[in-house]
């Protein structure tokens, strides 16, 4: 199910709603290569879960063919607020 208005996008998947910003999902595909729609197959339960800065999460895991960082925020119990979403570094 996507849910769409100008600025940001809903998607349900599994149990889990992700939500962000459409300008943020254009420039982080702009400088990353992935898209926010496709944090759903981002394998959550073996990742690797930390946190990031004030009110953020850093997960790292297995994304289609390699491994991928999202950082992210709760948003209560209701949904995960995408922040950023890329391929993970060699320190990673």
């Amino acid at each position: 199910m996507y849910v769409y208005d100008c600025r940001s996008l809903i998607v349900v998947r599994k149990y889990m709603i992700f939500v962000w910003e459409e300008p943020e999902r254009i420039t982080n595909f702009q400088n990353h290569g992935l898209d926010f729609a496709d944090v759903a197959d981002f394998e959550w339960k073996p990742a690797c879960i930390e946190a990031s800065h004030t009110n953020r999460l850093k997960a790292i895991g297995y994304f289609r063919d390699g491994t991928a960082v999202v950082i992210f925020a709760t948003l209560g119990a209701e949904a995960t607020s995408i922040i950023s979403f890329r391929p993970a570094g060699r320190k990673e």
